[in-house]
Formats: C-alpha cells, sequence, structure tokens
C-alpha cells in the first residue's frame, strides 16, 4: 500500500495537469494516487465518459453517482475507457458498485474514526482508498490505511458543500500534521492552481477543471 505511483508521465502544456505534474515531483510521502483526480457530479457532468476521454491520460477519475438510477451502466462505460487511457477509476462511497464492475478503489466520505475504510482495506487489500478530509475536529482512526486525503475548500468555491476556504497556509498546515498523502479540492482553476506549488499537497482534486 505504501509504493510510489510511478506511472504520471504528462507532457502537455495545460496548466492544471502541469501542476499536478510539479506536486507529484516534490511528493515527500509515498502516494498510490495519481496527482490529478477528476470527481465527477451528476448536476455539472451527465456525461462522464466523454468527460474521462478529454482528461490526460493516467489521471484518477472518482466517480460519484449520487443514488442515480444509471450508477451501474455508467460506471461500467467508465471502466471501460479508463482501462484504455490507464486512469485510476474510484467509486464514490460504494464498495458493492467497485466490486461489480472491478473498479481500482473506493472514495470514502468523511468519518472521524475512519471506519470504512478501515475495514475495506482489510477486505480489498490492494483497493486504491481515498477519504474526504474533516472540515472540524480531530481524527481518530487509523490514517495510514488510505492512499489519499481530499481536504476542502482551499479557495473560495460555488461548491455548495464547500464551506469557508481554508487557505493556503490553512491547507500546508494540515498537510505538515497529517500522516498521509494530502490532495486540495476545492476552486481550483487555472489562476488558484499554481499557488499550490510549495504547499505539500500530492496533488490536484476537483470537477471544474475537466469541464
Amino acid at each position: 500500500m505504501c509504493a510510489a505511483y510511478p506511472e504520471w508521465d504528462y507532457k502537455g502544456r495545460e496548466t492544471i495537469p502541469s501542476v499536478a505534474t510539479k506536486l507529484y515531483q516534490a511528493r515527500e510521502k509515498p502516494c498510490r494516487l495519481s496527482p490529478l483526480i477528476f470527481m465527477t457530479d451528476p448536476s455539472r457532468v451527465p456525461d462522464v465518459v466523454t468527460a474521462a476521454g478529454k482528461l490526460p491520460r493516467r489521471t484518477a477519475i472518482i466517480y460519484r453517482h449520487f443514488g442515480s438510477a444509471h450508477r451501474f451502466v455508467d460506471a461500467e462505460n467508465l471502466r471501460q475507457v479508463t482501462f484504455e487511457r490507464e486512469q485510476q477509476l474510484l467509486i464514490g462511497d460504494d464498495p458493492a458498485l467497485a466490486i461489480d464492475i472491478g473498479a481500482d478503489g473506493v472514495h470514502f466520505k468523511r468519518g472521524a474514526k475512519v471506519k470504512a475504510p478501515t475495514l475495506w482495506r482489510q477486505r480489498c487489500p490492494d483497493w486504491l482508498i481515498s477519504m474526504a478530509g474533516l472540515k472540524l475536529g480531530q481524527y481518530q482512526g487509523d490514517m495510514t490505511v488510505l492512499d489519499g486525503l481530499l481536504v476542502s475548500s482551499i479557495f473560495p468555491s460555488e461548491s455548495p458543500s464547500a464551506g469557508e476556504p481554508i487557505g493556503i497556509q490553512g491547507f500546508s498546515n494540515k498537510v505538515s500534521t497529517l500522516p498521509v498523502p494530502v490532495f486540495a479540492l476545492g476552486g481550483i482553476n487555472k489562476t488558484t492552481a499554481p499557488k499550490l506549488l510549495g504547499s505539500g499537497a500530492a496533488g490536484i482534486a476537483g470537477i471544474g477543471f475537466a469541464l
């Protein structure tokens, strides 16, 4: 679980993947996750397969279906395109669907005790497992079962769940105190992404940069 991810080889000029590359090169903690994580959202990205096809090869994709009636078909189609593009596919908080379509792992909702990630690390030790970071309070579980923690919101964001942004310094403070790779999420665009350089982020996560 602690091995580094050796596959990221982006050579393009787009700002956000290029920043992800620099963060990848500066990683201080081993991390199996791609430095660029795309999170789907049915209301903003209705065609997840097309979106995946536009992303760089070896991007990680977190498919969040929010109970969609088409989730199995969408996840199967997404699994096919992610295989072709060597992209990592995690299913949002749905281990059963991840097993059904042969995903690479699961992204879990936040939880101070880290119960679900710990349980599924035991059941599926090879899975990629990430979790949403707490907005308040302290973690009480074993954080080392995670391949990555997604912390938000770093910058002002239009997402209803974003809350007050913690800024670069607040994010860096979290990175320095957590024993796992931490990914920056929230309000990331071509202007804000370069500000993450030197923050200790293991990579970038978001929705808007794929639209």
